[in-house]
């Protein structure tokens, strides 16, 4: 009498052979899913963050002024340079955005 399992008790492996490497029929579905879906994650989390970018390049102009009355500092000029690269960004991202009144 054996304790234990033997290898009659587990199933067979199955037989790895050249057919089960992804071919590149199958390299390409995969490719072509895995790009279907970042392109919806990027559209999803577009959709998010669109209005809040919209309105973001619509009100960051209102900070120009206070900022420009500083630029004598560098710590001021950097600001402002931030401040522009927020506010270029904010367009380029809020650009699509429709406001309520608008649709």
């Amino acid at each position: 009498m054996t304790v234990g399992p033997s290898s009659s008790d587990s199933p067979p492996l199955p037989h790895r052979n050249d057919s089960d490497r992804l071919g590149l029929a199958d390299a390409s579905r995969y490719r072509d899913t895995l790009a279907f879906a970042v392109r919806g994650l990027w559209t999803v989390t577009l959709v998010g963050v669109r209005p809040f970018a919209f309105w973001g390049a619509v009100l960051l102009p209102l900070l120009y002024l206070p900022s420009l009355y500083g630029v004598g500092t560098g710590q001021d000029t950097a600001l402002f340079v931030e401040l522009v690269a927020w506010h270029v960004a904010a367009i380029v991202l809020g650009h699509g955005h429709t406001p309520f009144w608008g649709r």
